[in-house]
């Protein structure tokens, strides 16, 4: 398996050092979403989190919603690495917003398999 792709933390996150990257985007063909793999804490190790990154807006079109909240969500281990899903209230997801994400994940200290909700409901209620 090239390195790249590799699920083995160590392996991933000295080819990313070697090419001085945080992360490798694998997609962003538009601006409210990204398929990306970095390197962060879970569990007690480092892991390969193998993310796809959203804006609340565009989880709201995809699932039919009316509203919902700011979202962490975490699945069983898999050959590209753990996967993640994330979905923010952020108006674009561009390279900033993809590191301030990282940076999220990397420090919040009660991640758990499953889904995590939290912030305000998005769009806010306007009725007054």
């Amino acid at each position: 398996m090239e390195p790249a792709q590799s699920s083995d933390a160590a392996v991933f996150s000295a080819w990313l050092a070697d090419r001085g990257e945080d992360f490798l985007l694998l997609d962003d063909s538009d601006s409210e979403q990204a398929h990306l793999r970095f390197i962060g804490p879970f569990e007690g190790a480092n892991v390969v989190w193998d993310c796809h990154f959203t804006t609340l807006a565009s989880e709201l079109q995809r699932t039919g919603f009316s509203s919902l909240r700011s979202f962490i969500e975490i699945g069983e281990a898999a050959e590209q690495g753990i996967p993640l899903r994330v979905g923010l209230n952020v108006a674009r997801v561009d390279h900033p917003a993809i590191l301030k994400m990282m940076v999220m994940i990397r420090n919040y200290k009660r991640l758990h398999r499953g889904r995590q909700e939290f912030g305000d409901c998005y769009p806010p209620d306007r009725r007054g």
